[in-house]
């Protein structure tokens, strides 16, 4: 049995004075086990003190087992009167541990096997026969018998250890090793085999000692029987012991041959006649025999199967119908019959001691073979790792164990599977690998080229951050023009702290109200953002010195590969020049305009009066040159008008007259005024309508002047003879008016600029077409500040489409 015991190690490991307590205890047991031992047969008796000691052994260490074993062997001075077995049961401790040392995994019954035959067995011969004067046959017998007991007390303690480590609870307390199935194997068949044939074998040599001590009894009792009947045939017992040597001569006759002895003992219990040979009737002899049958063995001998062979067996038996005589005591020697039981037990030890070592052959070959395919299976499975990684198949070997076959088979192709994954899978590593070299190298140029743009990009405040607002990305040009450093924002600072703290709320409020949401800090940055895909709006930036330095602040997004919001890129670009410029821009507009509104009016009043006819009628010629410039005062005049709208716009002073009203009489409003302005393109306009009252929240005169710019525009840019077509609808609780026209379109690279101010779709526009290119952008303004939106639609050669979106009011909130 493989006991996994390490030099130096133990199953259990105590502190000293439990170890301590556990080594007397089990030191008390193993002399228990020794004194009270078990008779098997004629002279042989079996102690299992030795069990306890190789118990100790593997559970407490070699010095515990030392102890233990010494005390258990230390019993037999007093079971066996000398000290040659304890000699070599303490030798046979030291063996095991020893062995156990060298061979952690070694089989302990197989080990002690090995003691008996090569020393155990050889000291007991000439200790026995040497020194304690026993034949050589004797010896042997003993020391078959002590080889036995020693070997079958090894297996109760290897099964005992199996036992424990089985318990589920225990091994898993103490850490216990695993049961081996070799082990286990070997257990079960050693366990099976002894009870089934050894047990037989001992209750038949048992009975037949029985036997021969019931024949002796017998025949003890007959002999009694005869004197008793030769005695009560006599006439009287005067007459008998008056002829005391007549009657011992009948006596001596009656006496088989071999050393028989025969009393007879009156009523005082002296012997009154005695004939053969005498030994235990002696009046010296100690103890006396009693009724009936005994077996009485010397007590001055040390040797067990020399007293049996010099006991004698004992008959005392009262007589009745004889005078003189009580009793009758025969005796015999039991030499004839110790001598058959020594044959008969000699015989049997010797069956005994082979039926241990053919089981013991037969279940370490059984668990060896029974086992063996699992280690080869363990062998080769330790090898599929290997295999797998050199791209080579695992072989198990074949064998005719149809449950081994079948896990080899599966095995087998589970590793060809894996054999094949994994070369494929080289294969594609190693392609990936190429991938991964090339696209490092992509990534390095391009994150070089990154580094460049980003180096170059002075003018340029670029910060990238977290989703939650920490700054993880600040520029060069994030530090020129705000004054910090990287080091001193990177993972520790939001931007808030680079803008004013009054803005980042008005703007909050404002989202609130806009979004019907709370929004608040960094949220006030990102949201429309998040929503829009990027937003761009003028911020005020604090520098690190306390300045404000005007941005123009582009927020976009940075979505990871599932198009989850990962972080957020911000942009900035420093308008200060830009916007002083536009700001004296748009005085000087303003103060021009102003300046010239004045003069114009008047002289476009005088022009008209004029061009009347009702001061003075006037030659044609002088009259076409008065109505060109009555045109052009007129364009002058919407120009400056124009402008001063544009510049309230901006400057915020635009007030609106909001009120809640039907949209319909307003485009039919819008039409009317702009009727004559299409005949003059020779364009019809059309409305289509919604029957139903839609309602919105507008300036009415804006709002009429938004429709004008956008019918104007789509008359303009109209063939003659075409249509524009004006829609009132609701889409999605929203108003949504369309003006329809079928011109030319409007370029794609125009687009992008169409709402900007000043912007024309071709340098000659203006001279071709008329306006200032300020109506859209007006018209933009407009809407936005009403709550709206306005965008367009257009294909080259085919026309536009430009709308504009108010959101409904009910008619409740009119009244």
């Amino acid at each position: 049995m493989p006991i996994p015991v390490a030099a130096g190690k133990t199953w259990l490991s105590f502190g000293l004075w439990p170890t301590l307590a556990a080594t007397l205890l089990l030191a008390l047991v193993a002399a228990a086990l020794n004194y009270y031992r078990l008779p098997l047969f004629f002279g042989i008796d079996f102690i299992f003190g030795s069990s306890i000691a190789i118990l100790a052994l593997v559970l407490l260490g070699g010095k515990a087992a030392l102890v233990i074993g010494c005390a258990g062997a230390a019993v037999t001075f007093l079971i066996w009167g000398h000290p040659y077995a304890w000699f070599v049961f303490t030798l046979e401790i030291l063996w095991l541990a020893w062995r156990l040392q060298q061979d952690k995994s070694a089989n302990l019954v197989l080990l002690d096997l090995q003691f008996w035959l090569f020393l155990g067995l050889p000291l007991i011969i000439l200790f026995y026969a040497m020194a304690l004067d026993a034949s050589w046959h004797t010896a042997a017998l003993i020391g078959l018998k002590q080889m036995s007991n020693a070997v079958f007390n090894t297996l109760l303690a290897s099964v005992a250890l199996l036992l424990l480590q089985l318990h589920h609870g225990f091994a898993a307390r103490y850490s216990l090793p695993q049961v081996q199935l070799r082990q286990l194997i070997f257990h079960v068949m050693m366990t099976l085999t002894l009870l089934a044939g050894s047990v037989p074998l001992l209750l038949d040599t048992r009975n037949l000692q029985q036997e021969y001590q019931a024949g002796i009894a017998q025949q003890l009792a007959q002999l009694a029987a005869t004197v008793e009947k030769q005695l009560q045939l006599q006439a009287t017992a005067a007459d008998v012991f008056a002829a005391a040597n007549q009657l011992d001569k009948l006596l001596q006759a009656l006496l088989p041959a071999g050393n028989f002895g025969l009393v007879l003992i009156n009523e005082q219990g002296q012997i009154r006649n005695a004939v053969g040979v005498i030994e235990r009737f002696r009046p010296s002899s100690q103890p006396v025999p009693g009724l009936g049958f005994s077996h009485h063995l010397p007590t001055d001998i040390t040797l067990r199967l020399q007293r049996w062979r010099q006991s004698r067996y004992t008959l005392l038996q009262p007589v009745s119908g004889v005078e003189g005589v009580l009793f009758i005591g025969i005796e015999r020697p039991a030499t004839d019959i110790v001598s058959k039981l020594e044959q008969d037990s000699s015989r049997k030890l010797m069956w005994f001691f082979a039926f241990i070592l053919l089981a013991i052959a037969v279940s370490a070959l059984l668990s060896k073979a029974i086992s063996r395919p699992l280690r080869k299976l363990d062998a080769a499975s330790k090898q599929i790792k290997d295999n797998v990684a050199a791209g080579v198949s695992t072989r198990i070997p074949a064998s005719s164990v149809l449950e081994y076959n079948s896990i080899a088979q599966t095995l087998m192709a589970m590793s060809d599977e894996l054999t094949a994954a994994f070369t494929l899978s080289k294969a594609n590593q190693s392609d990936l690998g190429r991938q991964v070299s090339e696209h490092s190298a992509q990534l390095l140029q391009t994150n070089s080229q990154l580094e460049a743009i980003l180096a170059a990009a002075s003018d340029f405040s670029i910060i990238a951050t977290k989703p939650d607002g920490i700054i993880t990305f600040f520029s060069r040009g994030a530090e020129k023009l705000t004054g910090y450093q990287a080091a001193e924002l990177v993972n520790r600072q939001s931007p808030a702290i680079l803008h004013l703290p009054s803005e980042v709320q008005q703007r909050a409020e404002q989202l609130t109200k806009e979004l019907q949401q709370p929004i608040s800090g960094f949220q006030a940055f990102v949201v429309m953002a998040e929503q829009k895909g990027s937003e761009s709006r003028e911020w005020h930036y604090v520098r690190k010195d306390g300045q404000t330095v005007l941005v123009q602040l582009t927020v976009t997004p940075i979505f990871d590969a599932s198009s989850i919001i990962n972080g957020y890129l911000g942009i900035a670009k420093d308008i200060s020049e830009r916007h002083r410029n536009e700001k004296l821009k748009n005085e000087f507009i303003s103060t021009v305009s102003h300046e010239l509104r004045t003069p114009l009016t008047s002289i476009y009043g005088a022009l008209r009066m004029v061009n009347s006819g009702l001061l003075v009628e006037l030659p044609p010629k002088v009259v076409k040159l008065l109505q060109v410039a009555e045109a052009n005062s007129q364009r002058l005049t919407v120009l400056i008008n124009d402008l001063l709208d544009m510049e309230k716009l901006l400057a915020g002073k635009m007030q609106l007259n909001m009120q809640i009203q039907p949209l319909a009489p307003l485009v039919q409003e819008a039409l009317q005024a702009i009727d004559s302005y299409a005949e003059q393109y020779q364009v019809t306009l059309t409305a289509d309508l919604a029957i139903m009252p839609l309602f919105a929240n507008v300036d009415a005169a804006r709002f009429i002047q938004i429709l004008h710019n956008l019918l104007s525009n789509a008359i303009k840019f109209s063939a003659k003879a075409s249509t524009v077509v004006v829609r009132l609808y609701l889409q999605s609780e929203q108003l949504k008016v369309e003006v329809r026209d079928q011109g030319a379109g409007i370029a794609d690279e125009f687009k992008a600029r169409i709402f900007e101010r000043f912007s024309q779709s071709d340098a000659a526009s203006t001279r071709q077409h008329g306006g200032t290119g300020l109506g859209l952008a007006i018209s933009k303004e407009l809407v936005v500040q009403m709550g709206g939106d306005i965008g367009f639609e257009s294909t080259l050669g085919q026309g536009s489409t430009f709308w504009l979106t108010l959101p409904q009011a009910a008619m409740e909130q009119q009244s």
